[in-house]
């Protein structure tokens, strides 16, 4: 059953617009990279581009395999058109594709239950921390996202309508670009909850969508050519560490947050809309037990969560591709209970999304540089006094922030202790955490500039100038 409440819900359709457009584009380059991921990501685009080089993804001068290469494909597009790597372009793929599910949730929201459901489920995505979050960052997760729901979106018509094979192709070929952007996990979040969906409901549509030869065979061409030619060009050899690394330690490794940490994430990022699960939560219960399309949205949203809750390495951004899901289902119940109540907790129910959607656009045109200003402050300085000598080789003592790597403008090469010793007298930079250790203590009087605070609040860094001067104080 469709639900409508009155014809102004279409002026609301153009305020959610405006607002959404300004939650994922606003200011969208204005701030430096906030996390050590966005500058890996950031420094990998960079070498690609100066090397030119598409196929074999370095970063600070390192192979670096652990992620496919959609992503950096995607960015080095509004890269090359600019002709640098900056944070807007490299942030652009991530709005895009999140503009694209806010859009793909109100469409199918307003197929399963009319307009209103469709407006709620935007607003649902778009006011939750974790989704507006990458929706601004220059990480892989966002386009893992807008790719899973868009092949699931392609089936759709195939699955529940008349549509022809054409869907069918499309949504694997979507599912091709899904694992060329981060590998099989993506099976995850369509292919699988699609079996789940198909021996529940023993719905004949999915199977037959399921055992498409020709389908499969699209998927595979498209998400593995990347690791055929490298594979062709580095030998099977290289995979090995990947694969203990993003496989097996993810999956078996020590330590660990406890089975429910998930529920704990969607929680948070969903909050406070998933309350209104505790009002009458038989009614949507049923629509998921008698409803095909409710019963495949659940699927997408409770097959995920329960394999990643089997795995020892647990982060929220794991389960984005299942956002737009569990916003298109809560939606659907809030608008039920909605539309039986009166009075003050019918104000509460209609003004509560809005409201909480203006308050997170608020924050990321206002205060996210405040707030953020720690992780940031540094950066800008390190990109001035790195660039007024360009022709010198930058060290660091211990591995290197990825954010220093990219505002430093080069690779920047790890030192130990012993290492600082011999390399005193050259004509190089080199970072160190401040104060130095005791056996460097000698470095603070090479100092040209200190970093307060550096990436993290009570962090300070040191920029020394090496050289003979430097050798000197030793």
């Amino acid at each position: 059953m469709k639900i409508e409440i009155g014809k102004e819900s279409l002026f609301w359709c153009v305020v959610l617009a405006v607002l959404l457009l300004l939650l994922c584009l606003w200011g969208n380059g204005d701030i430096p990279f906030l996390s050590v991921n966005e500058a890996r990501r950031a420094v990998t685009v960079r070498e690609m581009y100066e090397a030119n080089n598409w196929l074999l993804p370095y970063m600070n001068g390192s192979l670096y395999l652990a992620k496919p290469p959609l992503f950096y494909w995607l960015t080095l597009v509004p890269v090359h058109l600019l002709g640098e790597v900056s944070e807007w372009a490299m942030r652009l793929p991530s709005a895009l594709f999140a503009l694209s599910c806010l859009a793909g949730v109100y469409v199918l929201g307003s197929k399963l239950g009319g307009r209103w459901v469709g407006i709620f489920a935007a607003i649902f995505l778009a006011a939750n921390a974790g989704f507006s979050m990458f929706a601004r960052r220059a990480e892989i997760e966002m386009s893992l996202t807008g790719l899973c729901l868009l092949s699931l979106l392609s089936a759709w018509p195939y699955l529940f309508g008349n549509g022809s094979r054409r869907w069918v192709l499309l949504s694997y070929t979507i599912l091709g670009c899904c694992l060329l952007t981060k590998g099989p996990v993506s099976l995850l979040f369509v292919s699988i909850p699609i079996l789940i969906f198909a021996l529940l409901q023993s719905h004949q549509r999915a199977k037959t969508f399921l055992s498409d030869g020709l389908g499969w065979l699209v998927a595979l061409l498209i998400g593995g050519s990347w690791y055929f030619a490298v594979t062709l060009q580095e030998g099977w050899g290289v995979w090995q560490s990947i694969l203990q690394q993003d496989i097996v330690d993810k999956v078996s490794g020590d330590g660990g947050e406890p089975w429910y940490a998930y529920l704990a994430y969607l929680a948070g990022d969903f909050f406070p809309f998933w309350l209104v699960l505790f009002i009458r939560p038989r009614q949507l219960w049923q629509k998921i037990r008698t409803v095909p399309e409710f019963n495949l949205l659940a699927c997408a949203a409770l097959v995920p969560l329960l394999i990643f809750s089997l795995f020892t390495d647990k982060h929220a951004k794991y389960l984005l591709p299942t956002y737009p899901v569990i916003a298109l289902l809560l939606a659907y119940h809030w608008v039920r209970v909605l539309t039986s109540v009166q009075g003050g907790r019918r104000s509460i129910l209609t003004w509560l999304p809005p409201l909480t959607l203006i308050c997170f656009v608020g924050f990321y045109a206002v205060f996210e540089r405040q707030v953020f200003a720690y992780r940031v402050q540094a950066l800008p300085g390190i990109r001035v006094a790195t660039a007024a000598n360009p022709a010198q080789t930058i060290y660091s003592l211990g591995p290197p922030d990825m954010r220093l790597v990219f505002y430093a403008g080069r690779s920047i090469q790890e030192l130990t202790e012993d290492q600082v010793r011999s390399h005193a007298s050259r004509d190089a930079q080199l970072f160190v955490m401040a104060p130095p250790p005791t056996t460097l203590s000698w470095l603070s009087r090479c100092a040209t500039k200190h970093f307060k605070p550096y990436l993290k609040n009570g962090k300070e860094a040191l920029l020394i100038q090496l050289g003979n001067s430097c050798q000197s104080a030793l």
